[in-house]
């Protein structure tokens, strides 16, 4: 038996029924978000117990306030990470990050419930390693090193007391000494994250962080630092990263670099990365002869990320070094392993133009300069000594990574010319210059009617000590000889 209900009172029954369904979904909404708002106010607790349950993270982390919204995004303050021995890896004084609602409605929180994190004014000491499970590279968080601490003090690093000078076996063995002592800190902390199993998938912000790196032996320091990476484990993470000033290996104004590091199907991640080192100080870099003309170096590094090679341009406004000023400086740059070599390299001197090649030693702090110039002008090069001429000359500066140790030599000849009211053809000679040691050697002055020779003269110190010098006619004979002692030139 069947009843039928009029038409309006079953339109009737099913609005009630919506209205009912509509009710109790509100209701069981209501229900979820007054739970989660209850949990906000403790929020900062649940987060430092879950934190202690993940295994993720070594050591503990510790926030003081956290606030979280029904949306999964959650502020915070005063977070800081200790290893297990205690020691401080990470210090954030605020921040934010979002995390997947669900996972946190059902407890089932994993590396990829993170979405999202952000930390503003973080101190983070990091190194980079290379597991030795996975032989892939890792990053740790490591305890501050002295230098870093001073940066956080706002101490600028390269302001400190110079020490003696060394010799490059000295340096050597005393940066092994150095590395030797930071490896026995590091050992004591070893691994601080766990990646075994675990897989990233999230977007990390710094802003203005002071950030310092170990990498493959060599140490930076970062001020002013910020990040935009899109992280994937096991895919293409994106990396947008730009700082103010740098200390440690290299001291200098910025850096940014941009591009991306695959870890899809490689054993070795691979890097492809652009980067803009903006005005290094040379002396920081051991370059010798008390160098400070700002150098600008962009490059480009693929390759696996424990062992790239990268090619680039070198840019200097000014560089000066004892004697000799160049202007316009530009060049090539390629690395591989500690070395930079350098080709192609032009600059402006003295009316001049410079070609120019070289090698520089990461680790060793050492380099050879060779170059060729043409077309100087010894006015320029020489002002209120009433010497003009065009000359062109080969030039080489060796180092062994102090000013000390810095020798610069060479050969030049001149076209015609003249000094005050004597008339040449040309002059011709060898030089080398060693910390405020300048000498010449086989001087050739030639003139109408003969030549103007001298083994030799030195300037050390301001002053002047010169060879004989012998005066020969058109046909190589000897017509005098003049001493030093004879008052041929005075001290200078």
């Amino acid at each position: 038996m069947h009843l039928h209900l009029p038409a309006r009172l079953r339109r009737l029954r099913r609005k009630h029924i919506v209205f009912g369904l509509l009710g109790t979904a509100s209701a069981v909404l209501l229900a979820i978000f007054l739970a989660l708002e209850a949990l906000s106010y403790g929020a900062a607790g649940l987060f430092n117990q879950i934190a202690d349950q993940q295994d993720m993270l070594r050591g503990h982390v510790r926030v003081e306030k956290l606030f979280a919204h029904i949306n999964g995004h959650v502020r915070f303050e005063g977070l800081t990470w200790e290893d297990e021995a205690g020691n401080p890896v990470l210090i954030v004084p605020e921040g934010e990050f979002y995390v997947k609602p669900w996972d946190v409605l059902t407890g089932h929180l994993s590396a990829r419930s993170l979405t999202s994190i952000t930390l503003r004014d973080a101190a983070i000491s990091l190194r980079i390693r290379k597991d030795p499970q996975t032989k892939k590279p890792a990053i740790d968080f490591v305890t501050p090193s002295e230098e870093f601490l001073e940066l956080m003090e706002s101490t600028p690093p390269d302001k400190k007391t110079k020490g003696p000078q060394l010799t490059p076996e000295e340096r050597k063995a005393r940066a092994e000494r150095a590395r030797a002592a930071r490896e026995a800190q590091l050992a004591q902390q070893w691994a601080s994250m766990s990646y075994e199993g675990k897989h990233i998938d999230c977007r990390l912000i710094l802003q203005h962080a002071k950030v310092e790196v170990l990498y493959e032996h060599r140490h930076y320091l970062l001020q002013g630092a910020n990040l935009d990476a899109s992280l994937h484990s096991d895919g293409l993470t994106k990396l947008d990263f730009t700082t103010g000033g740098f200390g440690g290996t290299m001291k200098g104004h910025g850096i940014s670099t941009k591009g991306t590091i695959d870890c899809r199907n490689v054993t070795v991640p691979e890097m492809n990365l652009s980067l803009l080192v903006s005005e290094v100080d040379p002396s920081s870099l051991g370059f010798g002869m008390d160098i400070h003309d700002a150098m600008t170096l962009t490059a480009h590094f693929t390759g696996p990320i424990t062992g790239p090679t990268g090619t680039g341009e070198v840019n200097m406004p000014l560089l000066r070094i004892p004697g000799l000023t160049f202007e316009n400086v530009k060049g090539s740059v390629s690395y591989h392993g500690s070395t930079l070599d350098f080709s192609d390299v032009t600059a402006n001197i003295y009316g001049g133009t410079l070609t120019a090649t070289g090698t520089y030693d990461l680790d060793a702090r050492t380099y050879h300069l060779e170059g060729h110039g043409e077309g100087l002008s010894a006015s320029k090069a020489l002002p209120k000594q009433h010497l003009k001429c065009s000359v062109d000359l080969d030039i080489a500066i060796d180092s062994r990574g102090s000013a000390r140790e810095t020798t610069t030599s060479g050969s030049f000849r001149s076209g015609p010319g003249s000094y005050r009211l004597i008339v040449f053809d040309s002059l011709a000679g060898r030089f080398t210059d060693q910390y405020h040691d300048l000498q010449f050697y086989d001087a050739d002055i030639e003139i109408a009617g003969g030549h103007i020779k001298t083994d030799g003269f030195r300037i050390k110190n301001k002053k002047l000590a010169l060879a004989p010098v012998y005066v020969y006619d058109e046909n190589d004979r000897l017509l005098m000889v003049y001493n030093q002692n004879d008052k041929l030139a005075p001290d200078l």
